[in-house]
């Protein structure tokens, strides 16, 4: 169904070769995910292949990008961080002709997360944060935790991340806010 060579080549010649190798095991983490879920796992390791398609893309190109399908905030403006997850939602969509949501999405909120997130995102999110590249502090608590259960590891991987994110004194985005309490409330109904 997926013209995987087309896409793995066009991240290849688009990224440097860590990123290229990062983008591979995201893709071969988020189909095990997928498959352990049963989420389709095609589409998955395609959403995992394409979700840093823009991360080394000039700043003023991805904001260009991003405008095309949706405006920025001001805190997303002064974030370049959570630039990368908009405009390569927008590249897919604009240059790939891609139209699946679930894909689109997956890139467009693999670094923040949002409220409601869809079992598809969330797979997708944390093959970001748990492929087999990944060698953070935590990272073998934080695979535990998503290969048992991707509620458990979202709320991990979202404390971890916003904890960072005040130590470095940064602005937190609302969509990571919103994400961190939309998963305590699914975990308080289960």
């Amino acid at each position: 169904m997926y013209d995987f060579e087309k896409y793995e080549k066009l991240i290849e010649e688009r990224l440097s070769p860590y990123r290229y190798h990062h983008s591979m095991c995201v893709a071969k983490k988020a189909r095990e995910l997928a498959e352990k879920h049963g989420v389709d796992p095609d589409k998955a390791y395609l959403a995992g292949v394409l979700h840093d398609v823009t991360k080394e893309t000039d700043y003023a190109v991805q904001q260009k990008l991003i405008e095309q399908f949706e405006t920025m905030t001001d805190l997303e403006r002064n974030n370049k961080k959570v630039y990368h997850q908009m405009s390569g939602a927008a590249f897919v969509q604009s240059e790939l002709g891609i139209t699946d949501s679930d894909i689109i999405n997956g890139v467009r909120y693999h670094t923040t997360g949002h409220a409601d997130m869809t079992l598809f995102e969330m797979i997708i999110y944390l093959a970001d944060f748990t492929s087999e590249d990944r060698d953070y502090p935590d990272v073998d608590i934080m695979r535990e935790k998503t290969d048992n259960n991707l509620l458990d590891g979202m709320l991990y991987s979202l404390s971890y991340t916003i904890t960072s994110i005040v130590k470095q004194g940064r602005q937190i985005h609302p969509d990571t806010i919103n994400c961190y309490n939309d998963c305590l409330s699914r975990q308080a109904r289960n």
